[in-house]
């Protein structure tokens, strides 16, 4: 896609998601967000690395977003659970807020993806570190529900969200 401005030819990119590759694990891993590895290690104990890897092998789909800068932003995938249900995660990078024009285009595509999702998995669930609060956001503006608060919970022992969308 391109447009003339001044007389010269702009290529316009916008922000975009494909199926993750194994490369992906890496960069998103040694680039993520602190509250995603903090969520990560409170969880399960893991590294960053270690929490992508375990993602890309079970989830399917599994993503990857890219920035309008070609740079992975994040990935998220569903692992299918028993009757039909999906557990829905996403982990990002640090460069997942910083352009405007990014976040929107991520947030445009979250509601997409999420009506295809519902179609395969009628109900979608996780728990979230009650600390991402970014996350906590973007759960809600997707319409999910916070459906308990677990105060001990995870590797450390840390206040979790159960989340929920039917």
């Amino acid at each position: 896609m391109g447009r003339m401005v001044s007389g010269t030819s702009v290529k316009i990119i916008k922000a975009y998601q494909r199926p993750a590759n194994i490369d992906d694990v890496s960069y998103v891993g040694t680039h993520m967000r602190k509250e995603d590895i903090e969520e990560c290690f409170a969880h399960s104990g893991a590294s960053p690395i270690q929490s992508l890897f375990e993602c890309f092998f079970t989830s399917n789909p599994c993503m990857t977003m890219i920035s309008r800068h070609g740079k992975p932003m994040g990935m998220w995938g569903i692992t299918k659970q028993p009757n039909n249900s999906g557990q829905v995660w996403m982990l990002g990078c640090k460069n997942m807020l910083e352009d405007t024009r990014d976040k929107r285009e991520f947030l445009r595509q979250s509601r997409i993806e999420l009506k295809k999702l519902h179609k395969e998995f009628p109900v979608l669930f996780n728990y979230i570190d009650a600390r991402n609060t970014v996350h906590l956001r973007w759960l809600k503006f997707m319409g999910f529900t916070i459906i308990k608060k677990h105060e001990i919970f995870g590797y450390e022992g840390r206040p979790f969200y159960e989340f929920v969308k039917i």
